[in-house]
């Protein structure tokens, strides 16, 4: 921990450190609901088989969630002081993270058996293109959704300034972490508005590629933000990434 960490930690208020540790549990609630969901009583030894086949897909849904976890962790550091606008999107946070849990482990499971070719558990979860159309739609507009409020309460963090705990040498790192969520809601939008635009049964693995996307489009929004804080590449200019992209 850096001085400059220390110093956050040391004036954030108790009422901002009792929500962090709400959030934290809810993350940490979320994840224990993404295996429940999955788990089945092991009656033998087909059975527990059948249950490490989950892991793949519940390592992607562990993966995902702790990805809204960093964010929200990020915030926390940059802004130690909370007011009732950024407790308000936090908790609305949480809210939505302990839904989006449910349509994440259908996805993430149909998804490991599809790819897997049926060797892994998932394929009867979702049981026709319908579905399988609604539940990108669901996952699409809820991705959409939690990103949204973290591209929100970023944005908040840097209207409030030095009221919210920001630093001046910090707000460069809190502009391109709003650009990240703002980018990465158009590609749960998109990936909703492909389930739709292309038949399932011609391309079923389409809305799910959108996300794949997203890397490329983090080194661009990274390019451009850089660029116009004159922190090009060709300056050589280094800087640690958001903890979003953990």
């Amino acid at each position: 921990m850096t001085d400059d960490d220390r110093t956050k930690a040391a004036v954030r208020p108790v009422e901002t450190q009792r929500l962090d540790a709400f959030v934290d549990a809810s993350f940490a609630f979320a994840v224990t609901l993404l295996i429940i969901a999955g788990a089945e009583p092991l009656n033998g030894f087909n059975d527990l088989l059948r249950a490490m086949g989950r892991i793949p897909a519940f390592a992607c849904g562990f993966g995902l969630v702790v990805m809204f976890w960093l964010g929200h962790r990020n915030f926390g550091r940059l802004s130690p002081i909370r007011d009732s606008w950024s407790a308000t999107l936090s908790l609305m946070i949480v809210f939505m993270i302990l839904i989006y849990v449910f349509p994440l482990r259908l996805l993430t499971e149909a998804g490991a058996s599809y790819f897997s070719g049926g060797r892994l558990p998932g394929r009867e979860v979702i049981r026709s293109y319908e579905q399988l159309r609604d539940i990108y739609t669901i996952y699409g507009v809820g991705f959409a959704v939690l990103c949204w409020l973290y591209f929100l309460l970023y944005g908040h963090a840097l209207k409030r300034g030095a009221v919210s705990g920001l630093a001046e040498e910090d707000r460069d790192e809190a502009a391109e972490a709003r650009a990240i969520w703002g980018f990465i809601t158009l590609a749960g939008l998109f990936s909703a508005a492909l389930a739709w635009a292309i038949p399932m049964r011609v391309a079923p693995w389409a809305p799910g590629f959108a996300y794949w996307l997203i890397p490329v489009g983090l080194y661009f929004v990274n390019l451009v933000h850089r660029r116009r804080t004159g922190q090009g590449l060709l300056k050589g200019a280094k800087r640690p990434a958001p903890e979003t992209l953990a």
